[in-house]
């Protein structure tokens, strides 16, 4: 039983093998205590905004990388699941990277389309609203995409902008 899990001692985001196993989050997703968010789990009744997806992908993105595409969409809060593979784009030296983490695609950005989400005294950049119906244009090979271009469109997540 996971009651109290709103207490501003515990992490915006628990993921599995930190506070607890996965095992456990799981259940309490199950017993309908936790909500899931990507690879993390909030606790039911918490609003869940962008920095909670943010938090999710953080283990994903490595420094110098921005999210983009449909990860990017479901950062500005469009879409109801964290899309695999993740979206990352780069440019200059970061573009080079030799994909060390899991389902990862990369390709290359602008760096002055980026916005910056702090989670936890670290940085997460991203698309912004606009930069990310661009891409979401460009890429769009399902009529999900055209969805999820029509939700990035209607609403920005309330994201800050902090424009590097």
């Amino acid at each position: 039983m996971l009651w109290g899990m709103s207490s501003p001692a515990l992490p915006l985001l628990l993921l599995g093998g930190r506070e607890f196993s996965v095992a456990e989050l799981t259940a309490a997703r199950l017993d309908g205590e936790l909500l899931a968010v990507g690879d993390g789990f909030a606790p039911v009744g918490a609003p869940v905004d962008s920095r909670h997806r943010a938090a999710a992908l953080l283990a994903d993105v490595p420094p110098g990388y921005t999210v983009v595409g449909r990860s990017a969409a479901w950062l500005h809060g469009a879409g109801g699941r964290c899309p695999v593979p993740v979206e990352i784009g780069g440019s200059g030296p970061a573009a080079r990277w030799e994909r060390p983490y899991r389902s990862v695609r990369t390709m290359r950005i602008r760096l002055d389309q980026r916005l910056r989400i702090l989670v936890g005294g670290l940085e997460l950049s991203t698309l912004s609203p606009i930069g990310t119906a661009i891409d979401l244009a460009r890429i769009g090979e399902t009529t999900e995409d055209a969805a999820l271009l029509g939700e990035v469109l209607a609403h920005d997540g309330g994201l800050e902008r902090d424009r590097p």
